[in-house]
């Protein structure tokens, strides 16, 4: 028995997609985001069949909220900064939760600057 094979195209939707997006920003850089489930430990590389584009933020700064972190989520740093700030030895107790968002606002307006827009490829599998 012959078997015909026929060509996927499944990445044609793919790549017009991304075409559209850098044509439309051609300014913005592009940044890859992997899920933890496509990399591995071993050597080689690694196939990842689902792929989508987003336009999105970087924050392109070192920092030292989570100098672990990556941050493309402006509601995650947020939240990292509120728990670094809840575990700060120099914040007294007693400040009341006015005050500590003001705290959290005011640090947030130093990361302002470098919040810069990208578009972004997510890769899974």
């Amino acid at each position: 028995m012959k078997r015909e094979f026929r060509p996927l195209n499944m990445f044609a939707e793919q790549t017009d997609e991304l075409k559209r997006l850098i044509e439309e920003h051609p300014d913005y850089k592009i940044i890859v985001c992997v899920a933890s489930e496509v990399v591995s430990e071993e050597e080689g590389s690694w196939y990842a069949p689902s792929l989508s584009f987003r336009l999105g933020e970087i924050l392109d700064i070192e920092q030292d909220i989570n100098d672990e972190k990556i941050y493309t989520d402006r509601d995650d740093f947020e939240e990292d900064v509120r728990y670094c700030f809840e575990c700060d030895d120099s914040i007294p107790e007693d400040i009341s939760e006015e005050e500590f968002d003001k705290l959290v606002e005011k640090e947030m307006q130093k990361y302002e600057p470098y919040w810069k827009d990208v578009i972004v490829i997510y890769a899974d599998i």
